[in-house]
């Protein structure tokens, strides 16, 4: 999986520095050694950045390789983003001494097309085999990740073994299954980790080379959330006690640069949407919900109004009949979001974090939920991972699997993290793909 990985790494590279070439080429007739000395060093201070934009973006998870429409949504709304920082590049560096917009716009277009077409290539001619996984314990969780690896063969892992109790496993005869069956990852359930058995078996069979893993870190890896059941009070010790102060400093200045954009795209579009909303539906243009925030402290959430009632006391549905037809349309573009600019500046909000609660709800549910209240350690957002990975919740269970996406934030919550999540929202604006 590395090997291949490092290949399209070393691909993008190469790559990046053809469509340079073929850039100067096409914009100029020719290709001299004074253009390629003028734009080289410009452009490779833009490519470090586009690579860090490319891991964070998950350009290099081989898996993705085979899902044909998300590559290329991928792909295209990560090199919108590069485009503008590249931009931002060359314009806050004076050394530079170019402003390539031209020049820009031509490599970018001839860059998506060739690193689409190179991981097609490595996609056709690299099938990637699915690792087959040693199962050691029986729980709900399993069976879902069990279930769900069955139905998704892309994501690469298939349960060749499963032993659901301990007398199942055998010290002596581990090896043996574990040779037999071409096992590369061995991956034990919580309620079996102490067992003195296993641990001997797994001990003595050390050197097969497989990977052993927890269960939780093999479902946070697959599915990119925390088994709740799974969880006791030490895991909460261990993954979401640190303070990230330097980072906190660091994602506040970012909030209120991206809270000043969003609330000058708001007051471009205010009459727009002003119209739109108050001559389709009777109600105030902006309303203001009472939302549950940073460690249980409530604020004032400030939105453009999508629905005829917005009380909010009764769950969200798939096709709420509260939502006016213009909202629908407002939910889906992520433009009823553009008020809560204001709530980012005022440090109610941030512009990552897990969906702020109403009041009510939160109460209910921090009493049906084990661990619920701990999801507000961190500010609210107007994005984030639950919401960039699933649905607006409609019920209690639904409401516990957007918790475990809630909890995998807390646990990996990192600048790299925040910028996946923006990243995912700007290709579900791009793609219209709302709640």
């Amino acid at each position: 999986m590395k090997v291949r990985q490092f290949t399209l790494l070393i691909g993008d590279i190469l790559l990046l520095y053809g469509a340079l070439f073929l850039t100067i080429l096409v914009r100029y007739g020719r290709v001299t050694p004074y253009l390629l000395d003028v734009h080289l060093g410009p452009f490779s201070v833009v490519f470090i950045i586009w690579l860090v934009l490319f891991y964070s973006a998950g350009w290099y998870d081989i898996r993705a390789l085979r899902r044909k429409m998300v590559l290329f949504e991928t792909i295209a709304v990560t090199l919108l983003v590069g485009f503008g920082l590249a931009i931002i590049v060359f314009y806050s560096i004076p050394y530079f001494h170019i402003a390539p917009k031209t020049n820009l716009a031509i490599f970018t277009a001839i860059f998506a097309v060739l690193a689409f077409i190179w991981r097609l290539l490595l996609g056709a001619f690299a099938q990637t085999p699915r690792e087959k996984v040693l199962l050691l314990g029986t729980s709900a969780e399993a069976d879902e990740l069990t279930d769900f690896l069955e139905g998704n063969p892309a994501v690469g892992y298939k349960i060749q073994v499963w032993l659901k109790n301990a007398a199942d496993v055998e010290a002596g005869k581990l090896g043996e299954m574990i040779a037999r069956e071409n096992i590369s990852t061995v991956v034990v359930l919580g309620a079996l980790e102490g067992k003195e058995g296993i641990s001997a078996a797994l001990y003595k069979n050390l050197g097969w080379g497989m990977e052993i893993m927890p269960f939780a870190e093999f479902y946070e890896l697959v599915l990119g959330r925390v088994p709740l059941g799974e969880l006791r009070e030490e895991w909460f010790f261990e993954n979401i006690t640190r303070r990230h102060r330097g980072y906190n400093f660091l994602k506040r200045g970012t909030d209120i640069l991206a809270a000043a954009l969003v609330g000058l795209i708001f007051c471009i579009l205010w009459l727009p949407l002003y119209l739109a909303v108050k001559l389709t539906s009777r109600g105030a243009f902006i309303f203001k919900q009472t939302r549950v925030g940073k460690n249980g402290k409530t604020f004032a959430l400030y939105k453009v109004r999508t629905m005829y009632r917005t009380d909010g006391k009764e769950w969200a549905a798939e096709n709420d009949k509260r939502v006016t037809p213009v909202g629908k349309f407002l939910r889906a573009a992520h433009l009823d979001e553009l008020p809560q600019a204001w709530n980012i500046i005022l440090g109610d909000v941030s512009f990552v974090g897990p969906r702020p609660d109403f009041i009510d709800f939160f109460k209910k549910l921090e009493e049906q939920i084990p661990y619920y209240a701990v999801r507000t350690l961190v500010k609210p957002g107007v994005t984030g991972w639950a919401q960039v990975n699933y649905p607006v919740t409609e019920s209690l269970q639904e409401t516990r699997v957007r918790l475990s996406y809630d909890l995998y934030y807390l646990k990996h919550y990192s600048f790299m993290t925040d910028v996946l999540i923006v990243l995912k929202t700007l290709k579900a604006v791009f793609t219209a793909s709302g709640r």
